[in-house]
C-alpha cells in the first residue's frame, strides 16, 4: 500500500455542547458537531451562505480540556485526521460515519456564557489545548519516495 497523508484542519462553530464520556478503560472521549461556513454565488448572482456539518471526536487529555472550554456556539479549530467507521446494527443494516479524529484543538473568540464568563468581558484570545503525546509512526527509508 502506498504512503498517503491524512491531515485535515477545520474551523467553525459548535452546533451543541460537547459530549464527554469515558471508555471502560477510563479514556476520555469528546464528540462534537461542527458547522463550517462557505459562501457561493446563487443562481441570481447573489452571495449565499452554505453550511456543512462535520462530526469531530477527540480522546484523552485533549478531549477533557476541550470539553471544559467549549460549548454550543463556540468557535474552534480542529486539526486531525479523517476516519470512516463502519458498523452493523441488530437488524443487520450496515452504517457508515465519516468523522474527524482531532488531536489539536484551538478555542477561538469568546468562551461560553455557561462556563462562567460574564457577557461584558472581552473575548478570550485563542487558547491552544495541549495535544496528547503521539507515538511516532514506523517510517523506513524505503517508504520515503525520494
Amino acid at each position: 500500500m502506498g504512503f498517503g497523508i491524512n491531515r485535515v484542519v477545520v474551523s467553525g462553530r459548535l452546533c451543541k455542547d460537547p459530549e464527554l464520556r469515558a471508555t471502560r478503560s477510563g479514556l476520555d472521549v469528546m464528540t462534537v458537531r461542527l458547522a463550517t461556513e462557505d459562501r457561493k454565488r446563487g443562481a441570481d448572482g447573489a452571495w449565499v451562505d452554505d453550511a456543512s456539518y462535520l462530526d469531530v471526536v477527540s480522546f484523552g487529555g485533549v478531549a477533557a480540556a476541550a470539553a471544559r472550554q467549549l460549548s454550543k456556539g463556540s468557535r474552534a479549530v480542529f486539526g486531525g485526521r479523517v476516519r470512516q467507521r463502519t458498523w452493523e446494527d441488530e437488524a443487520g443494516t450496515r452504517h457508515y460515519r465519516v468523522e474527524i479524529v482531532a488531536d489539536d484543538v484551538v478555542v477561538c473568540g469568546e468562551r461560553a456564557k455557561a462556563a462562567g464568563a460574564a457577557p461584558s468581558q472581552p473575548p478570550v484570545a485563542a487558547a491552544p489545548v495541549a495535544a496528547a503525546p503521539v507515538a511516532p509512526a514506523d517510517v523506513y527509508d524505503e517508504d520515503i519516495p525520494f
